[in-house]
């Protein structure tokens, strides 16, 4: 498993959420869930932090080399 599965299930998570398609969502978060089970410890733990909170959003820009904003977390 590598960031780039989780890249794509990412993505198609945002686009299917922007299209309100619940079969997709539902399929896309299936993805997003056994990438980061595969993932585990040897994820970044920023990106481990975005994943468990659900800011897939973050989690993506993280992902592909952007700073995510501060969110009420602080972090």
């Amino acid at each position: 498993m590598n960031y780039d599965e989780l890249r794509k299930a990412l993505t198609e998570f945002m686009a299917a959420a922007e299209t309100k398609d619940a079969g997709k969502i539902v399929a896309a978060l299936a993805r997003i869930t056994d990438c980061q089970r595969a993932l585990g410890n040897k994820a970044h733990p920023q990106l481990r932090h975005f994943l468990e909170n659900r800011s897939y959003r973050k989690a993506l820009e993280f992902i592909e080399g952007e700073t995510p904003a501060a969110g009420s977390c602080g972090k």
